[in-house]
């Protein structure tokens, strides 16, 4: 019996040749060319670390593909596209699958997106420059509005496995996020850290001093407290307070008339005048000795045995003379 010819004894091993045959003619047009010359691709349930490969001969791009991410994509080109192209092509393709790119020193790591953010990459701070499909951590500080507040209002825009933080100490929110929802937050940002629209008004302070109230007022002010859902509540207010120490005044502004006006009461309420003098009386006393009935009197305010308080009650009621300053006065 003759032996059967090798392609029908190695079925799987013409399957793979198969695959390689489909990277190779993806990539056909042109065969030989400029850099700048485009390239067809056409991968049809290509092996994900095949078409990687391809695209690293294309772009000059190094890779490293982690063990856990397995498939296959699917990419095609009606015409040529540039080789500039190729590359945003497979991260968006990579993104369908739940995959990402991270960049970091010249090489590009193809990792679960669920785990991307542990692996590092690349950090931005302000207007963001990165686009399309590549995962990128960008810190924006915010001028107005508090980051903690807003961060409630921008968690559900946010991507499936990616993130968002507040950093109230610099009044920031730390993003991870692919590169074009970043963007597209970081406009809403924009939108909604304005400054407050309403004219500032100048509070005069009588009696009180303009810059304890200041002090005062903003500690007041500072966010305590949440709403439904853990969302701050009506005590985050923006509120800008100015001390004008010169004529003793506080220059108050805020977006809402509303918030002015609230201010503007809790200062008539602090604004008030203090007892002449403080709380410091003098009592002339007739009989006793000053010195020994304070010393009687500290000896109450403290808790003193009754052992004590009788020693010190017999001293003091000795005949003398003399004032006694003390700072329980009342009204």
């Amino acid at each position: 019996m003759e032996p059967r010819p090798p392609a029908f004894r190695r079925p799987l091993a013409g399957a793979v040749l198969a695959g390689l045959l489909a990277v190779a003619l993806a990539l056909a047009a042109p065969a030989v060319g400029a850099a700048d010359d485009p390239v067809t691709l056409n991968f049809v349930n290509a092996d994900i670390e095949a078409v990687v490969k391809a695209v690293a001969e294309i772009t000059g791009r190094n890779f490293v593909v982690d063990p856990k991410v397995k498939g296959t994509i699917n990419i095609i080109s009606a015409r040529p596209v540039a080789r500039n192209l190729v590359y945003p092509t497979l991260l968006s393709a990579l993104r369908l699958q739940g995959f990402t790119a991270i960049e970091s020193d010249g090489v590009v790591k193809i990792v679960p997106e669920a785990e991307a953010k542990q692996q590092g990459g690349a950090v931005g701070r302000g207007a963001v420059s990165a686009t399309g499909d590549q995962l990128v951590t960008q810190v924006i500080t915010l001028k107005y509005e508090s980051a903690a507040q807003l961060v409630n209002v921008l968690r559900p825009l946010i991507t499936p496995n990616n993130t968002i933080a507040a950093y109230p100490n610099s009044n920031a929110l730390v993003i991870t996020d692919y590169a074009d929802n970043v963007r597209r937050i970081d406009r809403i940002i924009a939108a909604l850290d304005q400054a407050p629209t309403g004219e500032p008004i100048l509070v005069p302070v009588r009696h009180a001093s303009a810059l304890d109230l200041v002090q005062m007022l903003n500690r007041l002010l500072e966010p305590s407290g949440t709403g439904a859902g853990g969302v701050p509540g009506d005590t985050q207010q923006r509120v800008i307070l100015v001390a004008d120490p010169r004529s003793n005044s506080i220059i108050v502004r805020a977006d809402n008339p509303g918030r002015v006006t609230r201010v503007r009461q809790l200062i008539e309420q602090l604004d008030t005048p203090g007892r002449l003098g403080g709380n410091i009386f003098i009592i002339y006393l007739k009989n006793a000795e000053a010195s020994r009935v304070a010393q009687t009197l500290r000896a109450l305010l403290s808790g003193g045995s009754d052992a004590t308080l009788q020693n010190v009650n017999s001293a003091a009621l000795a005949p003398a003379t003399g004032g006694l300053a003390t700072g329980l006065g009342g009204a």
